[in-house]
């Protein structure tokens, strides 16, 4: 943003940049839809506001990419499955929208699994999302040294998921900003595999109007980004209530505002003994105390907290999960829009027929 506000870079030669990326970088698989055209006329528009002085902020310029199964208007949405091949919704996510608002430039659609069931981006009709760390030379002299004579193309890492496809664009350079969508940890999980920062806001902070549902009861839009800061500054972005999204916060008097360092000294941070779990790694265990003494080295108050009933949350989870699931689905019946099979002796037999041609066996099971 420095950059393209002092004249360094334009958002055109910025958007030809991670275009280019995107090319090089397509054997990863994170790009579902890439549309060249409309990317590089909205950076043509966001120079023209540069040069009149007119910066929209922060955003202005800057290469976005959208989990596909965000709806985008006049780009086709697919949520990686053969169900929605051909789909090209009306109107955009209020996310979206939201991020083009402010000058963002829409890079593409980002690979996941099928309907973003699953956490490791290899169940969608695209293909899996390879991790770019898989390329790394640390990574390869690694493997080198352990196994001889593999196949360099199958020693690839997974990226994570439902949200793999995002954070491998983060992680690649073809994007400085992904959305992704988190119902159980499908933007951390893969922010956690590609070394990106992953954050899912607080339910209600952001609007999932638009975000072609899993479990509406607990699905967030994600933010994928290189560090935190610019996570704090998406997020202040995307925040607020939406008439169209009844479960976001109703307060227009009081806009979201972001925390100062200042204001850590004001809080309470709570650790619950509960998830100092014996599985838990020392490695996670050492890096959680370090975080802890950081907050407590600025002056917030660390203390112990019980939460007695989490071990029921993750039977909760998988009761509310496998429910709304059941619930999502129907509206997948091959009548208002999708694929359609070419049965026709029944409405019933239309539904089953048009149904196993197109979920894979994950979608299936949940449902």
């Amino acid at each position: 943003s420095t950059a393209l506000k002092q004249g360094h870079i334009t958002p055109t030669e910025l958007c030809q940049k991670c275009l280019s990326l995107i090319k090089k970088t397509k054997f990863l698989n994170a790009y579902i839809t890439v549309p060249e055209e409309v990317a590089l006329k909205q950076a043509e528009e966001s120079e023209k506001r540069y040069k009149k002085g007119h910066s929209l902020g922060d955003l202005d310029g800057i290469p976005v990419a959208v989990k596909d199964s965000f709806s985008t208007s006049g780009i086709e949405t697919t949520c990686a499955s053969n169900m929605l091949k051909g789909y090209v919704p009306p109107y955009n996510a209020t996310v979206v929208q939201k991020l083009l608002d402010k000058g963002a430039v829409l890079m593409g659609k980002t690979n996941l699994d099928e309907f973003a069931m699953g956490s490791g981006s290899t169940d969608g009709v695209f293909g899996p999302v390879k991790n770019p760390w898989s390329y790394s030379k640390q990574y390869r002299g690694k493997r080198k040294q352990k196994a001889h004579g593999e196949n360099e193309d199958s020693n690839w890492l997974i990226t994570g998921g439902s949200s793999g496809g995002s954070a491998a664009a983060v992680a690649a350079f073809t994007c400085f900003v992904a959305l992704g969508s988190d119902t159980g940890g499908s933007t951390r999980n893969p922010a956690a595999h590609c070394g990106v920062v992953g954050f899912k806001p607080s339910y209600g902070l952001v609007s999932h109007h638009g975000l072609i549902p899993l479990v509406n009861s607990m699905d967030v839009p994600g933010i994928l980004t290189r560090c935190a800061n610019d996570a704090a500054i998406v997020l202040g972005m995307l925040a607020g209530h939406d008439p169209r999204d009844s479960t976001t916060i109703q307060d227009p008097v009081k806009p979201f505002t972001l925390p100062t360092l200042a204001d850590v000294n004001k809080l309470c941070i709570g650790i619950p003994k509960e998830y100092l779990a014996p599985e838990l790694s020392s490695e996670v265990r050492s890096f959680w105390s370090k975080a802890a003494n950081l907050f407590e080295s600025e002056g917030a108050k660390v203390i112990e907290v019980s939460l007695p009933h989490t071990s029921y949350s993750i039977i909760c989870y998988h009761v509310l999960c496998t429910s709304e699931v059941a619930s999502n689905m129907a509206r997948f019946d091959g009548l208002e829009y999708g694929h359609r099979c070419d049965i026709n002796v029944s409405t019933e037999a239309m539904y089953a027929a048009t149904r196993r041609e197109v979920f894979n066996d994950v979608v299936r099971g949940r449902i």
